[in-house]
């Protein structure tokens, strides 16, 4: 069981996205949690990632409720023909997520050599004397049953991506802290945290021909308690910041959250035509034209959206 704010709709939850989205580009979080806009026609990355983490916790969840590993896999495969059917996703994302999640259960352990604890669960900790709080949804949480590992509490997230990260990639990682403190702050004594990574760079004739150790890496993030207090601290800075940028209208906030114009950044960026017409004199709202949505992602009890005017 998860602890919650006493008054779930005075609370303040401040997601690591909206954190992560402020740090990169405060413009790109004007867009996206000021305006409360998302593309209409979301990157075939992004679309794939979204759907294998779907299909993934379908998977998880039929194992945590007993069902065997060909059940789970039948169960999850048939939630992936539901959401094609539906229209949601590609001819070219549905094959991707079906070869590289067919391929992912064949090698999985976790199903058989752990019990799974929660699937896609809400975890919540306060921050600054319970002033606000953060939340995160966790992918996939184990007691392992077997190994060197065995009788530890093992904290996965999944990770579509186009190459491995790298060894300082994975120290570095943010998220992984403050998942941590979050599920022990609810009484699960993780041990260390995961990233389960699926590799989505080949094509779909290349994928049979490669080995498992080509498509699938699941790697240990060295959570330590001194990185856990520093990722806290980051959160709680950027957060406060995030408070204070809610509490003006979005008129001011166009005028000072500024992009950070660097390729890197820029490159994946949804909010690319939006902002390169606020550079040439429109304002954010007529910027953002007909090919932006409601944002329907994320958390729905993050702090509310900043008043026009």
């Amino acid at each position: 069981m998860t602890v919650t704010p006493v008054s779930l709709d005075d609370a303040r939850i401040i997601s690591i996205s909206q954190v992560d989205s402020w740090l990169t580009c405060e413009r790109k979080w004007l867009f996206s949690y000021g305006f409360l806009k998302q593309s209409s026609s979301p990157s075939r990355s992004l679309s794939l990632g979204v759907l294998v983490h779907d299909i993934l916790a379908e998977f998880y969840k039929a194992i945590q409720n007993g069902m065997s590993v060909a059940d789970a896999r039948q169960e999850s495969m048939g939630r992936l023909t539901k959401l094609f059917l539906e229209g949601t996703y590609s001819v070219d994302t549905f094959s991707m997520a079906q070869i590289l999640v067919s391929r992912y259960i064949e090698q999985d352990t976790l199903a058989t050599g752990t019990k799974i604890l929660a699937v896609e669960e809400p975890f919540f900790i306060p921050i600054v004397q319970g002033s606000y709080w953060y939340g995160g949804k966790i992918d996939l949480l184990v007691e392992a049953l077997q190994g060197h590992k065995k009788g530890q509490v093992l904290l996965i997230d999944h990770k579509t991506t186009y190459d491995f990260y790298t060894d300082n990639a994975l120290k570095l990682n943010p998220q992984m802290p403050k998942y941590t403190a979050a599920v022990r702050f609810n009484g699960y004594p993780v041990d260390d945290a995961y990233l389960n990574q699926i590799r989505t760079r080949f094509s779909l004739t290349q994928i049979p021909k490669k080995a498992d150790s080509d498509l699938f890496k699941r790697a240990p993030t060295d959570i330590t308690q001194p990185k856990v207090r520093s990722a806290l601290h980051h959160q709680m800075v950027a957060s406060e910041q995030i408070i204070a940028a809610y509490k003006k209208p979005l008129t001011l906030l166009e005028q000072e959250c500024l992009p950070v114009q660097n390729n890197m950044v820029c490159k994946n960026c949804p909010f690319q035509e939006p902002c390169i017409r606020m550079e040439e004199g429109m304002s954010a709202d007529k910027a953002l034209g007909t090919g932006y949505v409601e944002k329907t992602s994320g958390f729905q009890l993050e702090a509310k959206a900043p008043e026009n005017g």
